[in-house]
């Protein structure tokens, strides 16, 4: 046994000098290949098409006829399939560190990685070292808007190697002010189960007060921008608010919605003095009277030489004069916002404000009034007690951005009338004075509804993008408001002008 265990050692002893000289190993080298995004700020978490915030969603049945009165997952920071932008008006949070940028290293090799972020000759940030695997190959840190260079140092052994990307961190900061036709009136989030099912409907909206709908057109354009490039976000403040004229809602407070305060005020309290890139605004129809205008020509033949029966048009011998009256006020009443887009602003009751900074370049857009009037085959609508001529003349005299004057109108019975048109029409109005003010109109919205072959009004059926009378099926403020692919197109158009097809 004794020789066995000597026999035993001296051969490996024997072997040592052979295991001795084996080559080592060395490390693969390092290989550094990063990548950056900017986070989304207008999350669509379950990919539907219509943001996502942090406001709660309804305990069961967001999109059913009756979704929960009970609203859970406030405030956790996640963004829930079908919740409701953040107080109604934002689509995520507003830090005031910066904006969420993800620095990815999965495509390196090595053991692990450090990136040093710097703006010119100052680092600003160095992350922590973390291992390149697929659980900790992401980073996300928050920086301010700006030009920066991110360096990626991967090692592996006691080698590295370095990796410099040139970066913009870019937010959008989008606000869209205005009235039903911008707040989604007419299309809640649980909008299809009206359109789908039978049964007593409860519209649920991301701010009840205002009948304000992540499906309208403004947060429709804000996530197409969103999601037309990985190099920027967008932050969308929704001031919109159903019912707003100039002076309730734009510069002053809108009790009935339960806005205490003017929607220049109500942006300017969530973001400070931050710098607005895109301002979207639909104003002009409440203040003219077109609701007025409905009520009216569906109680009262030839329309336009009746004498209206609500407010406030009611307040003039008949609607043509009180329409061209308050037509006439409208570039005023436009002129005095304008000084709230970039400088101290006088309110309706007289009061200042600082107003709203707007960046370098920012755009102000406000959104003409889509064609609700036509039928598919582009003829005019017969609806309900509303005959063609009076939807003619409402085409003719408040849509069409040029009428002529006087306006040759004929009533149902007796000779054409030669109906005085001074003051033009309200999307006249709208365009003329944007030409003055340096603004940008939405042309499309109008041209898509209005210029097109197709009429897509009240009246057309499958080709409509607007609801008629909505009351009669238990849903009273969709009436008369672009429905669901009113609102998409109406979306489509404002992204076009900021650049996004």
């Amino acid at each position: 046994m004794l020789r066995r265990v000597v026999i035993t050692s001296l051969a490996v002893i024997n072997c040592l000098p052979l295991l001795l000289t084996l080559p080592v190993q060395a490390a693969p080298a390092p290989v550094a290949s990063g990548s950056w995004v900017m986070v989304p700020q207008s999350k669509d978490a379950n990919s539907d098409g219509f943001i996502d915030g942090d406001g709660g969603v309804p305990a069961s049945g967001a999109l059913a006829l009756q979704p929960s009165t009970t609203y859970v997952g406030a405030g956790n920071y996640i963004a829930q399939p079908n919740e409701r932008l953040i107080g109604g008006a934002l689509s995520w949070y507003l830090d005031p560190a910066g904006y969420p940028v993800q620095l990815t290293a999965c495509a390196s090799t090595g053991d692990n990685y450090v990136w040093t972020i710097s703006q010119g000759q100052t680092i600003v940030k160095t992350t922590p070292e973390r291992t390149i695997k697929k659980k900790t190959c992401k980073t996300t840190v928050t920086l301010p808007e700006g030009d920066y260079n991110f360096k990626l140092t991967v090692k592996s052994g006691n080698a590295k190697r370095v990796q410099n990307l040139t970066a913009t961190v870019k937010n959008y900061l989008m606000v869209a002010l205005g009235d039903s036709y911008a707040s989604g009136e007419g299309n809640p989030r649980n909008i299809e189960a009206w359109l789908t099912q039978a049964g007593s409907f409860s519209p649920y909206w991301d701010d009840d007060g205002c009948n304000r709908s992540a499906r309208g057109g403004p947060a429709q354009a804000a996530l197409r921008l969103e999601q037309s490039s990985p190099r920027t976000s967008v932050t969308l403040i929704y001031a919109a608010c159903s019912g707003a004229t100039v002076d309730r809602g734009i510069l002053g407070p809108q009790p009935a919605a339960g806005a205490s305060t003017s929607q220049v005020e109500q942006v300017r309290s969530l973001i400070g003095t931050r710098g607005i890139d895109i301002l979207t605004i639909s104003i002009g129809g409440n203040d003219v009277g077109f609701q007025s205008v409905l009520t009216t020509c569906a109680l009262a033949a030839n329309c336009p030489t009746a004498k209206a029966v609500t407010l406030p048009l009611s307040e003039y011998q008949d609607v043509q004069t009180g329409l061209q009256a308050r037509i006439g006020q409208l570039p005023a009443s436009l002129a005095r916002i304008a000084p709230c887009f970039g400088g101290p602003c006088t309110l309706g009751n007289g009061s200042k404000s600082p107003g709203l900074v707007m960046n370098v370049g920012a755009s102000v857009l406000p959104m003409p009034y889509p064609d609700i009037t036509r039928a598919a085959n582009g003829s005019a609508c017969s609806y309900l007690t509303i005959d063609q001529a009076d939807f003619t003349w409402a085409r003719d005299t408040i849509l069409t951005p040029t009428a002529p004057n006087p306006y040759p109108y004929q009533p149902s019975r007796g000779q054409s009338l030669a109906l005085p048109m001074n003051s033009g029409t309200l999307n006249g109005a709208i365009f003329t004075t944007a030409s003055t003010l340096g603004w940008n109109p939405v042309v499309g919205i109008w041209s898509a509804s209005g210029d097109s072959s197709t009429g897509h009004g009240v009246c057309a059926a499958d080709s409509a993008w607007a609801f008629g009378l909505t009351g009669i099926t238990g849903f009273t403020s969709g009436s008369f408001h672009p429905n669901v692919k009113g609102q998409e197109v109406i979306g489509r158009e404002i992204a076009k002008v900021v650049g996004v097809q």
